[in-house]
């Protein structure tokens, strides 16, 4: 397939884009691992490739993106974010409470049922990541020219 004539149709939430692809209106789906994998085992989907460096604990019979042949990786993250007028205080606060909940015992457990990776970062940190992650992917949307809607 040509990667010129990819349209990429983003949706605001992974089970839009999921009754998307179900119902034929899309033919592929890039949405977390998380999102896509009760679809797989119930046999409604077919994972082609994780973009992690690794195969998954939680998926280990699906290749990553690399041994697939596509020569990429890509960590599919998550992050809590405020309004802008949030005082800087309980920015912090909630930030230290994300930070302290990230090493539960409950929250391994909840990253393992759906093949989380651990990649946490602190608030200066993820700001940093968000900024490198953006450049990336405008690179990569201009570099393969691929039209986007929206």
């Amino acid at each position: 397939a040509d990667p010129n004539k990819v349209v990429y149709v983003p949706y605001d939430a992974g089970g839009k884009a999921l009754a998307a692809l179900l119902s034929g209106e899309t033919e592929l789906l890039s949405t977390g691992f998380g999102e896509a994998i009760e679809a797989a085992r119930q046999g409604q989907v077919k994972i082609l490739c994780v973009t992690s460096p690794e195969r998954l604990e939680a998926a280990p019979d699906v290749p990553t993106c690399k041994e697939a042949g596509a020569d990429m990786t890509f960590v599919n993250w998550r992050g809590f974010f405020a309004a802008p007028g949030l005082p800087d205080e309980l920015a912090d606060a909630y930030a230290d409470l994300l930070g302290r909940m990230q090493k539960t015992e409950i929250w391994k457990e909840i990253r393992d049922r759906y093949g989380w990776v651990d990649i946490y970062k602190p608030r200066a940190e993820f700001v940093a990541f968000l900024e490198q992650q953006e450049g990336e992917m405008k690179a990569l949307l201009n570099a393969l020219g691929i039209e986007t809607v929206r």
